[in-house]
């Protein structure tokens, strides 16, 4: 008698997706209103709002690897709970940054909770689902970040209104709340801990590493994006930065889950092909078409290839790994995410000065070669070949 599939939408899964659509929401509530509140009540110059930003990554990036660790060691509710509870607090904490130097501290302990809850969001996710759904259910997990990633700015932003700063902050603060109630519910499966000497294997997964440096390329064209869009809009006269990440968050959205039923039944192959030809394409409609429609033809291709190559890559890096291993090798995949966006925010800012924004909108193009080169002609065949391994 055949097995009936497991549903993917289970009570635990549906309140996990609801916890990190809270969380995500809370944190992009802060994320384009934080610089605002740094300049218009703590004085600050623009130099210094760099300093916000980069702290923020810098924590996030540095405590990735001990929490993936610790998500393997000690266990996955205990640790996503206490970090869950600790971004609740910090986002509380704002209005009590009544200087500069407290908002920088308070943003790299905010940023420890975000890089500790993030990948372990990720790596409980992957415990929830069904096997053979989990290239679909990573696509729907996703969604709930890119969701808060298009409705957090403008909904920060309108609660902040004038110098509404304690509405805001007490806003971001009630969704961190939720989250944290939310995460409390969820049963977790028992799984073996892993009692690993500390080590570079320890903290860094190095089966999943080929895939994080195809992710590192992608997401270094991706920190041209976030950084200088809006720049880029009021450069050719499109004039609406806000415009490029609804379309953007809209077509990744409607991408994520579809592309992962392709990688269930197909395998990774024709969905990253698929996703980078998309972003290869829209990078040179952003770099040729320097009209409304060419700026938001650019947003549709951007997130189809985003929607499509992201999810697909970390459900490669997860089937690859022991369920008792996903921590350290969730955290390995989004370190990867994070430099890449750090790097190519500084690296394309230099390009984009020596040149134009356009220039460096076509170079990402170019960029883009490296991944695609490299997926085809090492990753794609490398990851088929260990999970044959594996299953045999």
């Amino acid at each position: 008698m055949q097995n009936s599939p497991q549903p993917l939408w289970t009570r635990d899964f549906t309140l996990h997706w609801a916890t990190n659509f809270f969380m995500a929401l809370g944190f992009y509530f802060l994320l384009p209103t934080t610089p605002v509140f740094a300049v218009k009540a703590l004085g600050a110059d623009n130099s210094q709002v760099g300093y916000i930003i980069g702290v923020f990554t810098l924590s996030a990036v540095a405590i990735r690897p001990f929490a993936g660790y610790a998500l393997d060691s000690a266990g996955r509710k205990k640790i996503f709970l206490w970090a869950m509870g600790f971004f609740a607090l910090l986002t509380f904490s704002y209005h009590l940054a009544v200087s500069l130097i407290l908002l920088l501290f308070l943003r790299l302990l905010h940023g420890f909770a975000w890089g500790a809850t993030t990948t372990g969001g990720g790596t409980i996710a992957a415990d929830l689902l069904p096997p053979e759904k989990r290239g679909e259910g990573i696509g729907y997990f996703g969604l709930s970040m890119t969701l808060a990633m298009a409705l957090g700015p403008m909904l920060g932003l309108w609660l902040m209104g004038a110098d509404q700063y304690g509405r805001l902050f007490l806003s971001a603060g009630v969704l961190g709340v939720l989250a944290f109630f939310a995460a409390c519910l969820v049963n977790h499966p028992r799984l073996p801990l892993t009692r690993h000497a500390l080590s570079w294997g320890a903290f860094f997964e190095n089966r999943v590493l080929s895939i994080c440096i195809a992710i590192f390329f992608l997401t270094v064209v991706y920190g041209g994006i976030v950084s200088f869009i809006s720049l880029y809009s009021d450069e050719t006269g499109t004039g609406n930065g806000g415009l490029f990440f609804l379309v953007f968050a809209v077509a990744m959205s409607v991408t994520r889950p579809l592309a992962g039923k392709v990688m269930d039944r197909r395998g990774p192959g024709p969905v990253l092909a698929a996703g980078l030809l998309s972003l290869i394409a829209g990078f040179l409609v952003l770099w040729a078409g320097r009209d409304l429609t060419g700026f938001t033809a650019a947003a549709v291709l951007i997130g189809i290839g985003n929607g499509s190559t992201w999810p697909t890559l970390q459900t490669m890096v997860i089937n690859l790994v022991e369920p008792q291993s996903r921590g350290v090798a969730n955290s390995t995949f989004f370190s990867a995410i994070d430099l890449g966006i750090g790097f190519g925010s500084i690296a394309l800012g230099w390009l984009a000065e020596a040149t134009s924004i356009g220039t460096m909108y076509l170079a990402s193009a170019v960029i883009l070669l490296i991944p695609l080169a490299y997926l085809f002609l090492h990753v794609v065949k490398d990851y088929h070949s260990k999970v044959a391994r594996g299953a045999a």
